[in-house]
C-alpha cells in the first residue's frame, strides 16, 4: 500500500508541475496594460499637485508683489555684492557682505526715454 502511495505520488509531481507552470505563464499583455495603468494614476496625481501648487494649495510658495522689490545684483568678488532694490519707489545701492548690509546711495528713479528727450528738447528751446 506503501509503495502504491509512493509511486502514485511519483507520477502525479510532474502532472503537477506542469499544471502549476501553464497556468503561472505569464501574459505580457495583461503585464502592459497593468505597466501603463500604473503610469497613468502617478503621472496624474503629479498633475494634480502641479495645478494645486500653481493655485496656492500647495508645499510651495506664491511670489507675492510687495513694496521691496530687487531690481539687480552684481558679485563684486567672494561673497560681496552690489544690489539695487526699490522699496516704495525709492531705489537704493547696497553693498552686500557676509558681515554687514551697507546703504551705499539713495538714488533718483530712471526716467524713461521719452521723458528725459522731452526735457531736453524744452531746456533746448527755453
Amino acid at each position: 500500500m506503501k509503495l502504491r502511495l509512493l509511486t502514485l505520488t511519483l507520477l502525479l509531481v510532474p502532472q503537477l508541475s506542469v499544471a502549476a507552470e501553464t497556468a503561472a505563464e505569464p501574459n505580457l499583455l495583461y503585464a502592459a496594460l497593468k505597466m501603463v495603468a500604473a503610469l497613468a494614476v502617478i503621472i496624474g496625481l503629479l498633475l494634480l499637485l502641479y495645478a494645486a501648487s500653481r493655485k496656492g494649495f500647495g508645499v510651495l510658495p506664491k511670489a507675492r508683489d510687495g513694496s521691496i522689490k530687487v531690481l539687480e545684483t552684481k558679485p563684486l568678488g567672494g561673497k560681496k555684492f552690489l544690489c539695487l532694490v526699490s522699496v516704495r519707489g525709492e531705489e537704493m545701492l547696497l553693498g552686500l557682505s557676509n558681515e554687514r548690509i551697507e546703504c551705499l546711495s539713495k538714488l533718483t528713479p530712471a526716467k524713461d526715454f521719452s521723458a528725459a528727450l522731452q526735457e531736453q528738447l524744452e531746456e533746448g528751446q527755453a
